[in-house]
């Protein structure tokens, strides 16, 4: 298996997902940084004197950037300006407030307002778009001469228990993640390269005139018993496959859904000794092609 004043509806919302955002950026956070470290060694070249982060959510990677380049400047974009805020102050935390700044906008429209960076990074945001490959191009545009675009996405399904968990006919976490797949493919009209493995991203690179690096894996491991925060991700994460595609499951796997998120069920994942988290995150890297000109930003 990314408001300001007046405490609204809408506030609310964004301030469940920041929670969310800041929940999930601190169990991911030893792969990102073990991500962040690889680009920095793989870069050879001229040294790195500016990194953008796309989609920059509450700033984890931004800052993890930051701290790991300690003479370059870290732009955070990102569409909501909440999320913007915590970017900052979690700058000022980590005493790298002078060399992050934030940009309010999207891979769409906001570019072009950008200086060329040396690496762009951008996690699990472009298979959002409506036209992945146009966000590459537009993306690629933004790099200087020898710069890298790195893009985190696919890699191998997230794991939580032993087996089958236990729970509804073999295969059930196989289907689990058939369905979401072709929930995606279906609801976001995503091409169908874009949820799959490690060989799609470099051909949609190349379509976007970007030529292929290399790509690497990144295994996050949270082995059993996990701390409170870990296993309120996992809950979370179930209960949003149960929100996407439980409707969609037959009748003996959605049973199974909803016995892992009820509480008062001793095999729910809030009870479980057993819970882990083991997942695997993919990073691509590309560098321009003849053909990426900053005008196409």
């Amino acid at each position: 298996m990314t408001t300001p004043a007046g405490h609204d509806h809408h506030s609310d919302q964004w301030d469940k997902q920041l929670a969310s955002l800041e929940r999930d950026g601190r169990v991911s956070s030893p792969w990102v940084s073990q991500a962040v470290q690889w680009l920095i060694d793989d870069m050879a070249g001229p040294p790195i004197e500016h990194v953008v982060d796309v989609g920059a959510g509450p700033g984890f990677a931004a800052c993890a950037f930051a701290e790991a380049l300690p003479s370059a400047r870290v732009t955070a974009l990102d569409p909501t300006a909440s999320f913007l805020e915590r970017t900052r102050e979690r700058a000022r935390e980590r005493g790298v407030a002078d060399r992050l700044s934030t940009h309010e906008g999207d891979i769409d429209s906001s570019l072009s307002a950008l200086a060329s960076a040396d690496l762009v990074w951008s996690s699990h945001v472009v298979h959002h778009t409506a036209d992945p490959v146009d966000a590459l191009r537009k993306l690629g545009s933004l790099l200087t001469a020898d710069g890298r675009l790195a893009i985190a996405e696919g890699g191998l399904p997230m794991r939580v228990l032993p087996g089958d968990y236990g729970l509804g006919a073999p295969g059930f976490p196989a289907r689990l993640d058939a369905t979401l797949d072709e929930y995606a493919v279906r609801e976001w009209g995503l091409p169908e390269a874009a949820t799959g493995g490690a060989k799609d991203w470099p051909v949609m690179f190349g379509d976007a005139g970007l030529v292929p690096v290399q790509s690497r894996t990144f295994l996050l491991d949270r082995p059993a018993p996990l701390h409170d925060t870990v296993r309120a991700y996992v809950v979370a994460q179930f209960a949003k496959v149960r929100e996407q595609v439980g409707d969609r499951l037959d009748r003996a796997d959605a049973r199974a859904l909803d016995r892992l998120l009820d509480a008062s069920d001793q095999v729910s994942l809030i009870r479980r000794p057993d819970l882990f988290v083991l997942s695997a995150s993919t990073v691509h890297i590309a560098a321009r092609g003849s053909a990426t000109t900053a005008a196409e930003r």
